[in-house]
């Protein structure tokens, strides 16, 4: 498995190894073939049809024998360099701090002269942001009653266990 032992809190049903395993050649499949989508999509209908051969075995033994020869395939036939996705571990932007698009537009590098080109832009965003705040005052309000009711009234569960003394 790629994560490691400590991370898993049950057994994983054999099911659900096979459905990981599957999952992992079609991304490897990606990997080796990424380029051309018409050969991607050829190779990974073989891979479902490899997986289908194998689906209806009822012998535990003969199923797992399968399964553990399928991982051995895939840790053999692994790309040099898989992709990664640009925010996942080992990818380009991986815990990279990035300034939000409504940080950027707040900021003061936006000069009088740049917003006077988008007057309509800039005072809708300005009547947007003030909704918001007054839409949030409200939700706060509405908690703060709710908390002092909790805080005020006793439990339930006391007062039925009072009644029965």
């Amino acid at each position: 498995m790629d994560s490691p032992a400590w991370m898993f809190t049950k057994a994983l049903s054999h099911r659900q190894k096979v459905c990981r395993l599957y999952k992992r050649a079609l991304r490897e499949v990606d990997n080796w073939y990424g380029g051309n989508t018409l050969e991607v999509r050829y190779q990974k209908v073989i891979m479902r049809a490899r997986f289908d051969a194998g689906k209806d075995e009822q012998d535990p033994r003969k199923s797992a024998l399968l399964l553990a020869d399928g991982c051995r395939q895939l840790w053999e036939k692994r790309h040099f360099k898989p992709f990664r996705f640009a925010m996942d571990p080992g990818g380009s932007g991986y815990d990279r701090e990035r300034e939000s698009p409504d940080q950027i537009l707040d900021s003061d590098q936006w000069t009088l002269a740049e917003r006077e080109q988008f007057p309509y832009y800039f005072n809708k965003r300005e009547e947007r942001k003030k909704e918001l705040l007054q839409h949030w005052h409200k939700i706060e309000k509405a908690w703060d009653q709710e908390l002092a009711a909790i805080q005020t009234e006793l439990p339930k569960e006391k007062k039925t266990a009072e009644k029965r003394v």
